[in-house]
């Protein structure tokens, strides 16, 4: 480690390190800078800790009893506001992230009032780390920023003064603040995997061939995809995740850590990060992409979901269930359950169960359903309504809604952390484009219009999610009660019905039955005692919908809840 103090007269002062190593010397800025200038050019001497301290009065991080109390919603800042009807007036800023009084053409709420109705605990936002595929200057070209270049500084084109070095931190400090006054939650979305140009890094031009990884050929290890892989088993790249994820823990008081491929890094690593957290607050979330990746680290050491029991209280994305819910994310053209496809039933039986084992009835991929996140589409990939626009091209446009519709139900009552992707909830396209990463607005845009025109996909979504907050059957937390109070019922092939039963005596659901139906015709259940139904095919209710049936009608592709 290398120490200096400096007099306080150069404060905000911009700076580099000059380095000699046996390979070269080089000008390069401080990997651990926390504040940096323009396009990120230079470091900026700033106590960013106490400069925040100063300005921001931080309020309590909303209460979390635990992981399955969670709804996460995956947001891009600029995505947000970009559409050509949105009527913010800090268009791509953090600070339109909790922008209020905004209305649609339609007149129904819009920004950060829209987030607080749909009734989310989580805003995942995709990349704030300084990335370099945006000149910060222009905001331009479009990116969804997983190219970091400095972990521990801000991004600055979501800022209103790019070129004023203090823009950046305490828009994003005031904003994960008000998130907070609200009882919203923020979660980081953690790019430590690879940097941007490993030839340009700082950390190549400070220790060379160490804080990368590297095959036995002596070329560079590219299990990312996008050409190096950082070297999280070494003591001091190791030792940066650590301090970067705490950083923005007790600096920004954030609250939960969202890993972009973190079958990259190793379990150890992943480990000594929930050790750190759980120092500052044990509700802070950590869930990651559990891939198993094409990187030189044994089987055994990688941070995937094959390992998930040796990650105790670390998440991750079952793309189990994304493909059982829509078919295959390699195969365009495959169906999934909520597409007619009753082969994938079996599979999403082991999903909604909270992917726990249970005897002679599941296999199991979790220890319990805090680990899985459940989900149909994120950021990546064909959002749901495009997939389904190419594996369901004879359907029309009401059948492929009634299917996406589906999919966001089972994901948001199933077992386990629901996340939606926003603009999921009322069928969001982004005109057949796959990786849309740095494709323009108009394709990557949260269409303001369309969820004025799909309003009553928005309201059934709002009110499940209000349903899975009333009731804690949607939401057990161990392996134990899923065995003991989640039971599958007989039922005919592509369709699924389970029972499930209240965790507590107060609960105003005290039995609960969940009928899906993965087929292309109505199906008809016996009602065996005093049910009432609260969801049925486009209708979610607070109220019963209808009381004391004497049969429960599933209808095609759709969901049906009753409850006593």
């Amino acid at each position: 480690m290398w120490h200096v103090d400096v007099p306080r007269l150069y404060e905000s002062y911009y700076y580099r390190l000059y380095v000699k190593t046996p390979v070269e010397t080089n000008e390069v800025v401080d990997p651990y800078v926390k504040a940096v200038s323009l396009n990120g050019e230079f470091g900026v001497l700033i106590d960013v800790e106490a400069t925040v301290a100063a300005n921001v009065t931080p309020t309590e991080r909303p209460p979390l009893r635990k992981a399955t109390d969670a709804v996460i919603y995956e947001l891009h800042i600029r995505d947000f506001t970009s559409h050509p009807s949105s009527t913010s007036r800090m268009k791509g800023m953090y600070g339109s992230i909790t922008e209020t009084g905004l209305r649609t053409s339609a007149g129904n709420s819009a920004g950060f009032d829209y987030l607080k109705e749909l009734g989310v605990t989580h805003l995942q936002l995709l990349p704030v780390h300084d990335f370099g595929s945006v000149d910060e200057a222009t905001r331009m070209p479009y990116n969804w920023g997983y190219d970091p270049t400095h972990w521990f500084g801000l991004e600055g084109s979501y800022a209103s003064k790019p070129d004023e070095p203090l823009s950046r931190i305490l828009e994003y400090a005031e904003m994960v603040d008000t998130l907070h006054r609200h009882d919203m939650r923020v979660v980081v979305d953690v790019v430590m995997n690879h940097i941007f140009i490993r030839e340009q890094s700082s950390l190549e031009a400070l220790v060379p061939y160490y804080y990368f990884r590297y095959e036995h050929d002596g070329t560079v290890a590219n299990g990312t995809g996008v050409g190096n892989d950082t070297a999280s088993e070494r003591y001091m790249m190791r030792r940066m995740i650590v301090d970067c994820v705490t950083y923005f823990a007790e600096t920004y008081h954030v609250d939960g850590f969202r890993f972009d491929l973190m079958g990259i890094h190793d379990v150890e690593t992943m480990n000594q990060i929930r050790a750190a957290l759980d120092k500052i607050d044990r509700s802070i979330l950590m869930y990651g992409e559990g891939w198993d990746l094409a990187t030189p680290l044994s089987p055994s050491l990688k941070a995937s979901s094959h390992n998930a029991a040796f990650m105790p209280r670390i998440g991750h994305f079952n793309d189990m269930m994304r493909d059982a819910l829509k078919g295959s994310t390699f195969n365009d053209r495959e169906r999934g359950f909520v597409s007619g496809n009753e082969w994938r039933e079996w599979e999403l039986r082991e999903c909604i169960t909270g992917a726990v084992q249970i005897p002679n009835v599941t296999v199991g991929r979790f220890p319990s359903p805090q680990y899985t996140i459940n989900y149909v589409e994120a950021h990546d990939n064909y959002t749901t309504y495009d997939k389904l626009l190419l594996s369901c091209e004879d359907m029309d446009e009401t059948m492929r809604l009634r299917m996406q519709r589906f999919a966001t139900a089972i994901v948001i009552t199933s077992q386990g952390v629901p996340f939606l992707h926003a603009g999921q909830e009322f069928g969001r396209t982004k005109q057949g484009v796959e990786n849309s990463y740095n494709a323009p607005d108009r394709i990557n845009h949260f269409d303001w219009d369309l969820r004025d025109e799909h309003q009553s996909e928005v309201e059934f979504v709002k009110t499940l999610l209000k349903l899975r907050r009333r009731h804690t059957c949607f939401r057990y937390d161990t392996r134990q009660k899923v065995i003991e109070q989640f039971k599958f019922l007989p039922s005919p092939p592509g369709v699924i019905a389970y029972e499930l039963t209240a965790s507590h005596s107060y609960d105003a659901w005290q039995r609960v039955r969940v009928y899906l139906n993965g087929t292309f015709n109505d199906v008809i259940f016996h009602a065996d005692g005093d049910w009432n139904v609260y969801v049925q095919g486009e209708t979610a209710s607070l109220v019963p919908i209808e009381r004391n049936p004497s049969q429960i009608q599933v209808e095609s592709l759709s969901m049906t809840i009753i409850a006593c």
